[in-house]
């Protein structure tokens, strides 16, 4: 019996560990065969739809190996709410993804591991809903390296 409550407590502690460190979320691949990431992590999230909290960032770390060279990266966002369909225009210094690489720097390579981070404001203004939000990354081309579709809902700041 000591033995069961052990490994029930040591399942549990792993379980933490694994929340805290910050496991991948579900998403779903993006239309046209676009690569999808190895991975995608968001902040405070770990079951879609995730909260995008007005009046803060939405932070998503995405893993992905790069199909092909590219000199440079940019995000496109876009995102559907109540049947439309509109681009979502980050800031210029978000959008510019090589300022994003944790791990890696532009120009990057064919078969690069790579992780970036896409920190995305959630203005005060945006109406509570929810949404589907498409992340793509591309070159200059606009060919897409890594792009997803997560669940999401926009919600009110938390009561401090």
């Amino acid at each position: 019996m000591a033995c069961l409550k052990l490994f029930s407590v040591v399942g549990l502690v792993v379980l933490a560990a694994t929340n805290a460190i910050g496991a991948g979320v579900a998403t779903r691949a993006c239309s046209g065969g676009r690569p999808a990431p190895t991975e995608v992590r968001v902040e405070g999230c770990t079951v879609p739809p995730c909260d995008l909290v007005r009046g803060s960032d939405a932070i998503m770390d995405m893993d992905f190996t790069a199909p092909f060279a590219a000199a440079n990266l940019r995000t496109q966002v876009v995102a559907t709410a109540l049947g439309v369909t509109a681009p979502f225009e980050l800031p210029a210094d978000r959008a510019a993804a090589c300022n994003w690489l944790l791990n890696a720097q532009c120009p990057v390579s064919a078969n690069e591991d790579i992780t970036y981070r896409l920190s995305m404001p959630v203005l005060l203004v945006y109406p509570r809903v929810s949404l589907t939000v498409e992340i793509n990354l591309v070159d200059d081309a606009g060919q897409s390296l890594a792009c997803f579709e997560l669940d999401a809902r926009v919600v009110s700041g938390r009561a401090a």
